[in-house]
């Protein structure tokens, strides 16, 4: 499946109502800030990938047996796959604090949903931030095949991590419900689920 195909009808609609205050295109080389967040050298400008988050960089994972930094992982795949490049932005939004929310590429390499397929974050939009939907099919399937963040089933979802560390509780963190607004992924299973129901969209 073209993972640029997936991406052209998931951004046609938002792009047809872009606030005036967002630009058409951001084009250039960018310090990755985080996983899911970019600073434009040349114009300053800071874009957040829409639909997409990624571990927290404290973020530990375990997968059989054997430790690992789940966020610097998600962090330095990010700076390798845009380390040198042109990233190529087309904003759709801004989130709550006014940060651009846009999809992005290197050359023909969605990078939110090549992301989301290699295991190293999650698809997931916060409240009132547009839905890619996409990107749900796409996480499906590595979380099927057990690839990277999927691969470690004690590894809270950076949403759940946020809400834990927060309330100072780390220890209750695995036991938070899904009605506190920040929902659990559910496992994969036979049944269909509307990913907008999985993540709380």
């Amino acid at each position: 499946m073209s993972i640029l195909l997936l991406l052209m009808t998931a951004t046609a609609a938002p792009a047809q109502n872009r606030p005036a205050d967002i630009p058409r295109q951001i084009f250039g080389k960018v310090q990755v800030v985080d996983a899911t967040t970019f600073e434009f050298r040349k114009s300053g400008q800071t874009v957040r990938l829409a639909g997409y988050e990624a571990p927290r960089l404290e973020q530990t994972a375990t997968s059989d047996g054997i430790d690992w930094p789940a966020g610097q992982v998600s962090r330095a795949w990010m700076i390798l796959r845009t380390l040198g490049q042109n990233v190529n932005c087309a904003p759709i939004a801004r989130d709550a604090n006014g940060v651009i929310l846009a999809h992005c590429f290197v050359g023909e390499t969605n990078l939110a949903a090549t992301a989301i397929a290699e295991g190293i974050g999650y698809a997931f939009n916060y409240r009132d931030e547009p839905q890619v939907s996409a990107y749900f099919d796409i996480e499906r399937k590595a979380r099927g095949l057990g690839y990277g963040v999927w691969s470690s089933p004690d590894l809270l979802p950076p949403w759940l991590y946020t809400a834990s560390t927060a309330n100072g509780d780390k220890a209750r963190a695995s036991s938070l419900e899904p009605d506190s607004g920040l929902p659990l992924p559910l496992p994969v299973g036979p049944k269909t689920l509307n990913p907008n129901e999985v993540h709380g969209g």
